[in-house]
């Protein structure tokens, strides 16, 4: 994580150097993920320091080369690329303030991803983010930022999903279904936070909105980490996967720290109920 104290102290074009850097290291994350064989990357939200900050905020123009050699690389091998926003980015805030740094966020994210030539499956994936205690009127807050504000280029990529504590399945699939917006689930989020739908039912409605976009679905499978009790406990990533859904999707993300090691261990475990 950046300090800003950082960027007054080195300089813009410090932070710019760590950013083309940044894209020098995903080209070489690229080329090891297809050496063993994983095709599927989420690309970190820090490429870019400050890039979407409202008063230091930047172009990715100066790192266009590079983008577009990410690109062509990952398309050149058939990897999936994708970007997963921070908590931060709360697309029903009634603060004016934090939707405007919200919507910064994801047009920068789409900067990247556009200028690195990923097509349709190079989704931007957020929760439903806070409920201000109101959940029915943040939902009805969301559906008019993705409809009037975001421009189409960032909704084009625009996916939701469930999490743990505020929006489960059940909360989004109304919204994403009206909107088109695709909804990515999560097994961990629904296990602690869980919709009366069964996912094999969640999954089969929420494939529906890809195919009809044309994109290829995505879902995330994670568990608690071993011992975990309390729910801010369990909503801790395990490093590993122990137990694996009989309905898995094809095209699934991990949530794993140390990720390597957990796909290598995961390609080669059971399925479990």
């Amino acid at each position: 994580m950046y300090r800003l104290e950082s960027l007054k102290k080195n300089g813009i074009e410090w932070v710019k150097e760590l950013g083309r850097k940044n894209m020098e290291d995903l080209l070489t994350i690229i080329q090891w993920n297809e050496e063993n064989n994983i095709r599927f990357f989420r690309i970190s939200s820090e490429m870019f320091p400050f890039a979407s900050h409202a008063q230091y905020g930047y172009s990715l123009e100066y790192c266009h080369t590079l983008l577009s050699q990410a690109g062509s690389l990952a398309k050149k091998y058939g990897h999936r690329l994708t970007t997963h926003p921070g908590q931060y980015t709360q697309l029903g805030s009634p603060r004016l303030e934090v939707l405007q740094a919200s919507v910064r966020e994801l047009k920068y994210h789409c900067e990247m991803l556009d200028r690195m030539g990923v097509d349709a499956d190079g989704v931007i994936i957020v929760h439903g983010g806070g409920v201000y205690n109101d959940k029915a009127a943040t939902l009805d807050r969301i559906k008019s930022t993705i409809q009037d504000v975001l421009p189409e280029n960032v909704r084009s990529r625009l996916v939701l999903e469930n999490d743990e504590m505020c929006y489960n399945a059940e909360d989004l699939l109304p919204l994403c279904e009206e909107l088109d917006i695709p909804l990515v689930f999560d097994y961990h989020h629904d296990a602690l936070n869980p919709s009366t739908i069964p996912p094999s039912l969640i999954i089969q409605r929420a494939n529906s909105i890809f195919a009809r976009r044309g994109i290829r679905p995505k879902q995330h499978l994670s568990e608690p980490r071993p011992g975990a009790v309390t729910l801010m406990e369990k909503r801790a990533h395990a490093d590993r996967c122990q137990f694996l859904p009989n309905d898995l999707p094809d095209d699934m993300g991990e949530e794993y720290k140390p990720f390597d090691f957990a796909l290598r261990e995961l390609t080669s475990t059971p399925r479990k109920i």
